[in-house]
């Protein structure tokens, strides 16, 4: 072999080394890598790209392959090595080493679970990372920062107010005082009366106090069997408004004839007497009368009393 083709295959050689190095050292790989792809959506996925390494336990089990948008939010897919089952109760956040160290994908599943994961988008959890404990404490602490000054305020206006109406305060209190000051015997008395009263009805007072809570609860059962006993009415009369809409038109009817029999009782009184009077008749009655007798008896006139 000539001296240019040992420089060929040491260049060649050296062009191999590099490359295999370069993908060693870069993450690079030769066709598809082997294991498995899943899923993760993220609100903020920021810190994290491509080849962000993904830890379990602090154990490095793959790496982010890609990230890109969706629905709003962040779909991180994860390269998992080979060998590694996720189980189902697999959850995946955002995690750092400290406030400037670098951030990677932390995935955490509960203890003893062997159910294997067969979701291809794992949940993700909020985030443990010092940064964000410490993005959440400024923001509590300028909450509490708003607060106080609002309290502040509020006190300096109450400040103003009492200022402005010192005198007035001062006038109300003085006059207090005073009208107390006054009235000091008769509130004496009054006060002792009212604990003479008490102290003389200590034993209907207790009593009363042990039968309120048993008038309360008779007056609620009466309540509720009073709107029980309404209810029952309600439908019964509803089930039979036909009939009392007949008998109350019934009655109407009675109250008029009843009325209209007064009102000939009253025209005509003597319709209720025992015997009505004797009312004469004319000729043409008469005759009808005998006509009546006579077709009736076969004889004219009335019969001969007996003897």
């Amino acid at each position: 072999m000539n001296t240019q083709a040992r420089l060929g295959a040491f260049v060649l050689i050296a062009i191999a080394l590099f490359a295999m190095f370069s993908s060693k050292i870069g993450g690079f790989q030769w066709g598809e890598p082997e294991g498995s792809s899943v899923d993760v959506l993220f609100t903020d996925a920021s810190g994290i790209s491509v080849q962000t390494p993904v830890l379990m336990a602090g154990v490095q089990i793959g790496d982010v392959a890609s990230i890109r948008l969706k629905d709003n939010r962040a779909l991180v897919t994860m390269h998992i090595q080979s060998g590694i089952h996720l189980p189902a109760s697999t959850r995946a956040h955002i995690a750092g080493g400290g406030l400037v160290g670098e951030k990677y994908v932390a995935l955490h599943a509960r203890a003893g679970d062997k159910q294997p994961l067969t979701e291809s988008i794992i949940p993700s959890s909020s985030g443990g990372s010092f940064r964000d404990m410490i993005s959440r404490a400024s923001g509590l602490t300028d909450d509490a920062s708003r607060f106080f000054s609002k309290a502040e305020r509020i006190t300096d206006k109450l400040g103003a107010i009492i200022e402005e109406n010192r005198a007035d305060i001062h006038s109300a209190a003085h006059g207090m005082a005073q009208l107390i000051k006054e009235n000091r015997p008769d509130i004496r008395s009054t006060t002792h009366s009212l604990s003479g009263m008490i102290r003389d009805n200590r034993k209907h007072v207790d009593k009363l106090m042990r039968t309120l809570p048993k008038a309360a609860d008779a007056g609620q059962a009466f309540f509720t069997e009073g709107a029980a006993t309404m209810h029952d009415l309600h439908e019964t009369i509803i089930d039979n408004r036909e009939n009392l809409y007949r008998t109350l038109f019934e009655l109407r009817l009675a109250a008029e004839n009843l009325e209209k029999f007064s009102d000939d009782i009253r025209r005509n009184p003597w319709k209720v007497m025992k015997e009505k009077p004797e009312v004469k008749m004319d000729k043409r009655a008469r005759a009808w009368r005998m006509e009546e007798m006579l077709m009736t008896t076969g004889r004219m006139g009335l019969a001969p009393a007996a003897r």
